[in-house]
């Protein structure tokens, strides 16, 4: 049945791209970026330097900056001071193609912004021989977690081919079960959301309800994901599943470019959907 399937999901994946069919189908497995992205040889970038009490920060997916090196990085930077914005979380697609240089224009545009950021791999960071190698020299890992103030406990999960894997569900349960802060997962591909179908949903079904379960079940707040240029809301479970919209350039495929904004203040959480024009 898969290699009957593969024919017709590449194109959809793939469609526009300047892409490496040899990468995309040969890439490094889920299971080798995590091993590798867990074995310290990666380390995970340092905690935000915020006010315990009360601090704001940004999730969104996919600034997907393109062969014209365009994107509205710069755009977002314009609301860091003005809504005291203290760091931001990229959920995958940091480029479109995966390219030299869209790969340096998005590490220059994510410094611009002059304050902390953190990413993850999408599946178009993978779209180039070497893609992984370049996300990696320039980004870090992409599963890991950032504990914030001893408060919130950021998570990001690698499902940049659309898979958790044995490797990371076993450093999940151990990073949801070590302590107490209050849980924020960041990922690529979105867990639950009945009215999209597989390709653009985490693809195995047995994986969806595990995480889900594991994330009720250990109390997380909420699982952001980008991937689909557009922004959704539901709870499930008690945990709250966020797409988070997109910072890509252009006529998005589902509706305006935009963020989602988490304020922690009173030992709990709060959010908006932040639009730009």
């Amino acid at each position: 049945m898969t290699s009957r399937i593969i024919p017709l999901v590449l194109p959809l994946l793939l469609a526009g791209c300047a892409w490496d069919l040899d990468q995309v189908v040969c890439h490094p497995s889920v299971e080798e970026r995590a091993r590798e992205s867990l074995s310290g040889e990666l380390p995970a970038p340092a905690p935000p330097e915020v006010l315990p009490d009360s601090f704001r920060f940004a999730m969104f997916g996919d600034p997907q900056v393109n062969a014209d090196l365009e994107h509205r990085l710069g755009r977002f930077a314009r609301d860091v001071e003005s809504l005291g914005i203290d760091f931001f979380c990229v959920l995958g697609d940091l480029t479109h193609d995966a390219t030299q240089a869209e790969v340096a224009e998005a590490r220059r545009a994510l410094d611009a912004t002059g304050i902390p950021w953190y990413v993850t791999a999408g599946n178009h960071d993978l779209y180039q021989d070497d893609g992984w190698q370049r996300f990696k020299d320039s980004f870090g890992p992409s599963c890991y977690s950032v504990a914030v103030a001893g408060r919130v406990k950021l998570i990001f999960l690698d499902t940049a081919d659309g898979t958790v894997g044995a490797t990371q569900f076993a450093w999940l349960e151990e990073q949801l079960a070590a302590d107490d802060l209050i849980k924020v997962f960041g990922t690529h591909f979105p867990c639950c959301d009945g009215s999209l179908p597989s390709l653009y949903r985490l693809g195995g079904t047995a994986e969806r309800y595990k995480l889900q379960h594991l994330l009720q079940d250990h109390g997380a707040w909420g699982i952001v994901a980008g991937h689909i240029h557009g922004w959704r809301h539901v709870v499930a479970g008690g945990v709250h599943h966020f797409i988070a919209g997109s910072m890509a350039p252009g006529r998005l495929d589902d509706g305006t470019p935009g963020y989602l904004l988490i304020t922690f203040a009173g030992d709990s959480l709060s959010w908006n959907k932040v639009e730009l024009e």
